[in-house]
């Protein structure tokens, strides 16, 4: 009993071990269970969008197939139509594909015909051969072309040229004729395919001529006319009446003008059309000038005088009537220039000058052609009253006696010049003559508008006057020792004002302008002997003009003598004192000043 009792507690305890375990074993797989199963959901999530993707890209694939396999299809069913009426007059649709495979070919369309020969269906290389023979043809025809120009009878001059058949270019015309048009896009083409189609109802034929290449028509046509393309002449000054001191006009003169494109254009279409007799007309036009020589005169006359006392010297005043005798009558057209030594030439005795005062490099001599500039500065105050345009104009070295400080012009060959500029649209002339000792320039040209008046003065108080404080000495070992020569008189550093003013015919001051003129200082110079009586060159100082014996000299006149018995008595002293040498006077010998 106590044994089965014992038997039945372990089998207890073992069942009772076994369903723990089976419930530890349970549980611990119902936690495995739960991870397996999240462990599920997230494989078939991955799985799931996997194919989901795969789905959308074969819809992406398919969609792109399909496109491009019904591209055409598709084109078609959007594209835009283009209405077209038939030549039976029934209306359809095109779409720009559509009415391009109607209209292109390489053939020539059906109604086109050259020179009555039907080309329809032929290539461009088949109608070539067609006509292969006619451009090697001989031509009889006689080529008698005239242009009626006016009154005038002018002939085309085609003696010696060979006409030759023109067609090639016919033949190309032909085939291209409905392959293009001068619209654009889908409306071109549909210019094209009513061409085409209009071409079967009404056919085109094209002709062929024998003619000249147009490089030929263009210059036998220009040789013909290009005489008749004249420009009008106006009315010209050709040079100037100094007796009667007024212009020597010519007259203008029509110009005239053809069409000479038109000409050309004519020619050509009348060898098109086999007419090789043809009179062409061709209209002359007249063209007017602008300024008749009454017109011109009217504008012109007097602009400007200026007149100034010449001194009493023969020989200047020859200079002067010389110089005058050159300037009067000159002409200037307009923009031309006046340059007075290039116009006038060297004064040379061969020409009649004679020797007169003339400046030097500050220093008064005498030079051929001295005192010209009196009548060259009459002539620089005449063009600026004429208000003229003065290129180049140089002063004297210093101011002149016979007009305003500021006011003068010097010349002298080869330079300075005097240079000026018609500057207007007129001719302009130069009257200039001597006589009775006065010296007169003018100027003729445009008159100055609604009557003013220019004068050129000078003002009488000079702006600087300044004395040089110096005196130049050079020494001459030419001179005796002490002797003095005056070189060059001193002129003062001056700066003078001058104006131009203009005036109205009332006398009213309209414009003032202003210019100024620097004279620069000129010491006055003298030439210092250095030359002692026995040869011997003395010193100068350049400073003060002293001359002074080198060291150790002993002039051989004031040597003593040895009498030949001895003398007690005491020899008088016979060394002569050297004269005093003191500076120049500055006011010896000055200069007179020259133009």
């Amino acid at each position: 009993m106590k044994k089965n009792t014992v038997a039945r507690g372990k089998r207890t305890t073992k069942k009772a071990s076994t369903r723990k375990a089976s419930f530890l074993n349970k549980t611990m797989y119902q936690k495995r269970g739960t991870g397996t199963r999240k462990r599920k959901k997230t494989v078939l999530s991955t799985k799931m969008i996997a194919i989901i993707t795969a789905v959308l890209v074969a819809c992406l694939v398919l969609t792109i197939l399909c496109t491009q396999v019904f591209k055409d299809d598709l084109d078609h069913l959007f594209a835009k139509k283009y209405s077209v009426t038939d030549i039976d007059g029934s209306k359809k649709s095109y779409t720009a594909d559509e009415l391009k495979e109607q209209v292109e070919s390489d053939k020539f369309y059906q109604g086109i015909s050259v020179d009555g020969v039907d080309l329809s269906g032929k290539t461009l290389d088949e109608a070539r051969m067609m006509f292969a023979e006619i451009r090697h043809q001989q031509v009889t025809e006689l080529v008698d072309i005239h242009f009626q120009v006016g009154n005038d009878d002018v002939r085309l001059q085609t003696d010696g040229m060979n006409l030759a058949s023109n067609i090639d270019d016919v033949l190309l015309e032909a085939y291209n004729y409905g392959k293009t048009s001068t619209l654009e896009g889908g409306e071109g083409l549909v210019d094209r395919y009513n061409t085409i189609q209009a071409l079967k109802t009404t056919p085109k034929d094209f002709q062929s001529a024998f003619t000249l290449g147009d490089d030929q028509v263009s210059m036998l046509t220009h040789a013909a006319l290009d005489g008749y393309n004249k420009a009008p002449v106006e009315a010209k000054a050709t040079g100037f009446d100094t007796a009667r001191q007024e212009f020597i006009i010519e007259e203008s003169k029509n110009g005239s003008s053809v069409d000479i494109t038109k000409a050309i254009a004519d020619v050509k279409d009348a060898f098109s059309a086999k007419n090789y007799r043809a009179v062409i007309p061709v209209e002359l036009n007249e063209i007017s000038p602008v300024t008749s020589a009454e017109q011109l005169r009217s504008k012109l006359g007097k602009v400007s005088s200026n007149t100034s006392k010449t001194k009493d010297d023969a020989n200047r005043n020859t200079n002067i009537y010389l110089i005058c005798k050159e300037l009067d009558g000159i002409v200037l057209q307009p923009g031309e220039q006046f340059d007075f030594n290039a116009r006038i030439g060297q004064r040379t005795p061969e020409k009649g000058y004679k020797e007169a005062a003339g400046i030097t490099n500050g220093i008064s001599g005498p030079e051929y052609g001295g005192g010209i500039c009196q009548a060259n500065t009459m002539l620089y105050h005449s063009v600026m009253e004429a208000d003229l345009q003065v290129d180049f104009r140089v002063a004297h070295s210093w101011p002149s006696d016979y007009v305003d400080a500021g006011t003068d012009a010097t010349v002298s060959w080869e330079w300075p010049t005097f240079k000026f500029t018609n500057n207007t649209d007129y001719p302009v002339a130069i009257h200039a003559w001597y006589g009775d000792s006065w010296v007169t320039v003018e100027i003729f040209g445009r008159l100055l508008p609604n009557g003013e008046k220019i004068k050129f003065f000078g003002e009488p108080e000079l702006l600087i006057d300044e004395e040089p404080t110096e005196i130049e000495y050079e020494a001459d070992p030419t001179l005796p020792v002490g002797e003095k020569v005056k070189e060059r008189s001193a002129h003062n550093h001056k700066l003078a004002k001058a104006y131009k003013v203009r005036y109205d015919a009332d006398g009213n001051e309209i414009k003032r302008e202003e210019m100024l003129t620097e004279y620069r200082m000129i010491k006055a110079k003298y030439r210092i002997g250095t030359l002692a009586p026995d040869g011997t060159t003395f010193y100068m100082d350049p400073k003060t003009g002293e001359v002074s014996a080198p060291a150790g000299y002993v002039d051989p006149a004031t040597t003593a003598t040895t009498a030949p018995p001895p003398d007690t008595t005491a020899a008088p002293d016979t060394t002569a004192a050297p004269e005093p040498t003191t500076p120049p006077n500055e006011g010896e010998g000055n200069a007179t000043p020259e133009g």
